[in-house]
Parts: structure tokens; C-alpha cells; sequence
């Protein structure tokens, strides 16, 4: 077996970091238990935040579209007995099928998907009567609403790049230096523009309800740069300006 690379082990770390810092307390906090809860990360990664959850007591489950990413979480999980498998959420058949959770967790996977009002069908069906569904991600009006940071050219990287008009939709793919993925990916998140109010729509629209909602100026994602997370609080609150200030957001949400 290939020895995994420092970037893998970093990344595996920084989820890890995330959810035992933030996301587990978050939980806590509203009043989910973990221990020998039942619990499903859909797009796990290499498998931090689930070790995380495992370690706070919850039996855990988690699938990924990447082999790749399952392949080093299968390794980083230890000896963790956590079931991993390699699947696609719009795909018919889909791992775990017919089990039901407790808890479902989908951390910074959301915005990335097409076809949300399906993919919410289905992530009900892992669902029961009282589960929680965990969703974070970065609303698209924030400074890097569209992940442009992942991008080569320095203007490119500045924060709000893409909500200049046309930057994303004819500058950006003119820029020579820029990964075909990358560009393909900023695109997408710009024609989908999921921001706070978009995501309560699509969610209420699919039988969710909002239990509960935190909006962060600075994101728990933003560890990871030596910064310590900060809560909105009322600013989030504030159309328009909440979508602006707001890099990160965390919902609880349940069946209706």
C-alpha cells in the first residue's frame, strides 16, 4: 500500500479538529445525545469527522464519491470499527440502503450538490421519524461563497471575486493558469447560488424543518488557518448583510 501523504494525514487531522472542537459540543448543545447514537456522514472524506464522532460515542457509518478518500479512511479509522463504502448520492442504490440513523451528517457537501430537492428524497430515506440532520456550508454570497480560493490567480483568490458580474462566468475560464476542475466547480456554485435563504427554501420545500440554525463570521472551517471561530449571532439574521458576513453556517434540521 502507497504511504499516505502529509496533505492526507493534515486533512484527516483537520476534520477530526472540526468536529471534536465545534461540531460535537454544537450537538450537545442542542440537545443530541451521541452516545450510542446511531450515525451516517454522507461524503465522510477521509474520515476525521467520523472518528470524531466515534470517539464522543456514537456508532458511525459513512460513504464518500471519492475511492481514493474511502481507501485512506479505511487506513486513518484504525482501529475504529467504522463501516466506510464508496458511493454516489444520485445514484439509485446507494450504501447503508435501508438503514436508518439517528443522526445524518453532511458537513460542507451540500453546496457542491446538483439536483438538491432529489438528493434530500433521498437522504430522508436514512432518516427517522426523530433524526437529526446536521448541514453545514459556506452560503454563496460570503467572501468565498464559491470556493474561488482554490483557484491560481491572485485576483481570482480575493475575497467576493465572484460576485463580480462576469468574472466567474467569462473571465474565469479564460484564465490560463486554472485547473479545468476548478474552474468547472466555481462555475457550478455560482449558477447555484445556495445562500441561507435558498437552502431554507429547498429544505422546507422537501419536508424539513429548521430545529435549529448557527451562523459564523468566521467558520470552524477556518481552524485550519490559526483562527478562531467566531458566531454571527443577530448579524445573520439581517437580509442580505447576513449572506454577506456570514463564511459559515450550521443547521439542525428534522423531519416535519
Amino acid at each position: 500500500m502507497t504511504p499516505l501523504s502529509d496533505h492526507t494525514h493534515n486533512y484527516w487531522k483537520y476534520e477530526y479538529d472540526v468536529a471534536h472542537r465545534y461540531m460535537v459540543p454544537l450537538l450537545l448543545d442542542w440537545g443530541i445525545p451521541l452516545r450510542d447514537a446511531s450515525l451516517l456522514d454522507l461524503g465522510c472524506g477521509e474520515g476525521g469527522g467520523l472518528c470524531a464522532m466515534h470517539d464522543a460515542g456514537a456508532r458511525c457509518a459513512g460513504f464518500d464519491i471519492d475511492a481514493g478518500r474511502i481507501a485512506a479512511a479505511a487506513e486513518l479509522c484504525a482501529d475504529r470499527r467504522i463501516p466506510l463504502a464508496v458511493g454516489n448520492l444520485y445514484e439509485q442504490h446507494l450504501p447503508f440502503q435501508g438503514e436508518a440513523f439517528d443522526i445524518v451528517v453532511l458537513h460542507d457537501v451540500f453546496e457542491h450538490l446538483e439536483r438538491k430537492a432529489e438528493v434530500l428524497q433521498r437522504i430522508r430515506q436514512y432518516m427517522k421519524p426523530q433524526s437529526a440532520l446536521l448541514m453545514t456550508f459556506p452560503p454563496y454570497y460570503s467572501a468565498y461563497g464559491a470556493h474561488q480560493q482554490h483557484c491560481v490567480t491572485w485576483f481570482a483568490r480575493l475575497p467576493f471575486f465572484h460576485l463580480v458580474p462576469f468574472a466567474v462566468s467569462r473571465l474565469l475560464p479564460r484564465l490560463k493558469r486554472e485547473h479545468s476542475s476548478v474552474v468547472a466547480e466555481t462555475t457550478k456554485l455560482a449558477r447555484q447560488k445556495m445562500g441561507m435563504a435558498a437552502f431554507e427554501r429547498i429544505t422546507t420545500g422537501a419536508g424539513l424543518r429548521i430545529r435549529h440554525k448557527r451562523a459564523y463570521l468566521i467558520s470552524p472551517n477556518h481552524i485550519r488557518f490559526g483562527l478562531r471561530p467566531l458566531p454571527a449571532g443577530p448579524l445573520a439574521h439581517v437580509p442580505l448583510l447576513g449572506e454577506l458576513l456570514s463564511s459559515g453556517v450550521v443547521y439542525l434540521l428534522g423531519k416535519e
